[in-house]
């Protein structure tokens, strides 16, 4: 195996290793103090989100939390000297750097609570569990990356939308501006289709981007800025790549709170 040891502190906490992964990172890890504490840290985390959770998500939500963790696995941890005279922050990079312990806070927070609106009915108590989220975001030492963002300002709402082809809940923050759109289809588009997700208003559709499928064939987040004016975000079927602007009627529309 040529992987990184450190880049595997995240699977490992929440048990999303093979087994000669296993073996080989508990070997590493008896020998390496940094990354033993960050396990541990990891596992705390992921234990309170749990905790707070109310309902357990399904199966196949966790599976595809797993493999999201698996396909993204955190860099190894940085010291001082590797930010000194840093300027300008790319931010692609700057995501895919950002600390594993927010992105396991926001993958919790998502299965545990969002994600599960996408099937039913919201539980009454989803905004005081997103609340318990933001705090466990605020607990960290870092709070990178766009989707940590979005779950931790203060106005963060939830939105549910359900259709017969494609599911979605969207956690929005009108102070930032953006949101965190997570959909779930009932099956996958054909590999000359996609689809693409839009924001609708007086302007009309102004494209959020063309969602993509992780390992699982699950579609992964999708976290955009939202353009003022906008009344709602819709999906539609496209062609492999996107469209300009859509060419099919949405399979999905979600109504946004004024």
């Amino acid at each position: 195996m040529t992987t990184d040891m450190p880049t595997l502190t995240g699977a490992y906490a929440v048990d999303a290793l093979t087994g000669d992964e296993r073996a080989e990172f508990e070997r590493h890890l008896a020998m390496c103090a940094d990354c033993t504490a960050e396990v541990r840290s990891l596992q705390e985390t992921a234990a309170r989100l749990g905790a707070a959770s109310a309902a357990s998500p399904p199966d196949r939500l966790k599976q595809r939390v797993l493999a999201e963790i698996r396909e993204t696995r955190q860099q190894p941890p940085q010291t001082p000297a590797d930010d000194a005279g840093s300027g300008v922050v790319d931010l692609d990079r700057a995501r895919r750097r950002r600390s594993w312990g927010t992105r396991l806070a926001a993958a919790a927070a998502v299965v545990g609570i969002a994600l599960a609106g996408a099937f039913g009915a919201v539980a009454l108590h989803t905004q005081s569990e997103l609340d318990d989220a933001r705090r466990q975001l605020a607990e960290g030492s870092q709070r990178g990356g766009e989707i940590a963002e979005v779950f931790g300002a203060p106005d963060a709402r939830i939105v549910n939308a359900g259709g017969p082809d494609v599911s979605a809940t969207s956690v929005l923050s009108a102070e930032q501006g953006k949101t965190v759109f997570m959909g779930e289809a009932a099956q996958s588009p054909p590999p000359d289709r996609a689809y693409q997700l839009w924001f609708i208003g007086d302007y009309g559709y102004v494209s959020a981007g063309v969602m993509t499928e992780s390992a699982d064939g699950t579609m992964r987040p999708v976290v955009a800025g939202v353009p003022p004016g906008t009344q709602a975000m819709g999906v539609t079927d496209e062609p492999a790549g996107g469209s300009p602007q859509p060419t099919t009627d949405p399979v999905l529309e979600m109504p946004l709170p004024a």
